[in-house]
C-alpha cells in the first residue's frame, strides 16, 4: 500500500483535514495516510518548509506528500506536482517548495493554473485527485502540463567570515526552542576546535550542551539537534519568550584563538 502524507494549516477544529482524508480513501481505498502536521501557523511557509524538510525523507520510496499551506485561490501562483528522487510532492507553487530542505524538483507538472481553481477548497478539489492518480499508478508525465521550474523564495544569507558565523532563527518549536540554520558541519569547519561565544540579542553562551538537562532549570543553552542544526534553548523554559526572540533573529557565533 502506498503512503500519502498530509501537511497543512487547516488546524484540528474544522472539517478540512477529515474531508481530505475521506476523499483520498474514496478515490484510493488502499492508501495509507500519514499526518505530518495540520497545525502549521496559517500561511507560514517557512514553518511548513522546516517541518516538511525534516520529515519527508524518513518515509519510504514512492511516498506522495500533499501539502496545503496558504493555497487559497489566487492569480499570484499556480499549483504543481513533481518528483524528487523517489518521492512525489503536490501543492501550491507559492515558493514553499524552494524552502524545503533536501528536495530537487524533477518532472514538474502544472496541475491547475493560477486563478483557475474550481473552488475555494484547493486541497480537496485539486490536490486529492492528483494524489489518488499517482497512488493508483498513473505516471506523473501524464498529469497536467510540463513546467521548467518552480517559484523560489530567497532565504536570508550571510557572507562567510574567518572567525564569525551568522545565522538566523528559522523555526520555533512548541517548547519555545530556537532552531537556527547554523549546521554542525559549518560550526566545526569554521571553529576548528577554538573557543567560541554564541551571541543572541545581548545574551552570551560559551559552551555546547548535549542535552537540555545539562544546565540548571531556567538556564540558557546551545546544542545541535538530531538534524544537526544549532538550537538555543532554556531548560524547562521557553527561550523565545524569555529571551524575547522571534523568527529570523540573527544568531552570531564568534571564534577566538
Amino acid at each position: 500500500m502506498g503512503i500519502v502524507t498530509l501537511t497543512s494549516d487547516f488546524g484540528l477544529r474544522d472539517h478540512f483535514a477529515g474531508s481530505v482524508k475521506g476523499a483520498l480513501y474514496s478515490a484510493a481505498p488502499q492508501v495509507t495516510i500519514a499526518d505530518i502536521s495540520h497545525l502549521i501557523t496559517p500561511f507560514d511557509l517557512q514553518q511548513a518548509a522546516y517541518i516538511i524538510g525534516h520529515s519527508w525523507s524518513r518515509f519510504p520510496a514512492g511516498t506522495i506528500h500533499l501539502i496545503s499551506v496558504g493555497p487559497s485561490p489566487s492569480a499570484r501562483f499556480n499549483h504543481i506536482a513533481f518528483r524528487s528522487g523517489s518521492h512525489f510532492f503536490i501543492g501550491p507553487n507559492n515558493g514553499l517548495f524552494s524552502l524545503i530542505y533536501g528536495i530537487a524538483p524533477e518532472e514538474i507538472r502544472e496541475i491547475c493554473p493560477a486563478g483557475k481553481e474550481p473552488g475555494t477548497f484547493v486541497a480537496l478539489d485539486v490536490y486529492v485527485p492528483v494524489a489518488a492518480a499517482l497512488h493508483n499508478g498513473k505516471p506523473i508525465q501524464e498529469i497536467g502540463t510540463e513546467l521548467n521550474g518552480i517559484a523560489e523564495l530567497i532565504r536570508p544569507r550571510h557572507l562567510p567570515e574567518d572567525d564569525v558565523i551568522k545565522g538566523n532563527v528559522v523555526f520555533i518549536d512548541s517548547f519555545g526552542n530556537l532552531v537556527t540554520d547554523i549546521s554542525r558541519s559549518e560550526f566545526e569547519k569554521t571553529g576548528r576546535g577554538r573557543s567560541f561565544s554564541i551571541r543572541v540579542v545581548g545574551e552570551e553562551i560559551t559552551t555546547l550542551s548535549v542535552r537540555y538537562s545539562d544546565v540548571d532549570d531556567g538556564d540558557k543553552l546551545a546544542l545541535f539537534n538530531s538534524e544537526g542544526f544549532m538550537e538555543i534553548a532554556i531548560n524547562q523554559g521557553k527561550a523565545n519568550q524569555l529571551l524575547n526572540i522571534r523568527m529570523n533573529a540573527v544568531i552570531r557565533v564568534e571564534f577566538t584563538d
